[in-house]
């Protein structure tokens, strides 16, 4: 593979997960706000954190899942960076909660 084909490849990935960031921040405008979108990528953003931007795409990815189940925002905001499933983030939520409904 060359060099040239090499960058090429990059530059595509680079675009595709872009666009992927631009597709789950618009998800979770249409759901939350605008302005918790911003926050949301702001306070995950993988150049103030160890971890890689694929990380950071699925942390928004899983806060996406947190929101839709019906978590609220600043606290799956707050939860999501224990980097655990949303499946069991949410499923402790609900055993936390299920008195309090």
């Amino acid at each position: 593979m060359s060099l040239t084909v090499l960058v090429a490849e990059l530059e595509r990935e680079a675009i595709k997960q872009r666009q992927q960031e631009r597709n789950t921040l618009q998800t979770i405008a249409a759901i939350t706000s605008p302005e918790f979108a911003e926050q949301a990528a702001d306070v995950l953003d993988s150049k103030k954190h160890s971890y890689s931007f694929e990380t950071y795409l699925v942390l928004l990815g899983r806060l996406q899942e947190l929101i839709s189940a019906g978590m609220p925002n600043c606290l799956a905001l707050d939860v999501v960076q224990t980097c655990e499933t949303a499946e069991t983030l949410i499923n402790i939520w609900r055993l936390t909660n299920a008195g309090n409904e």
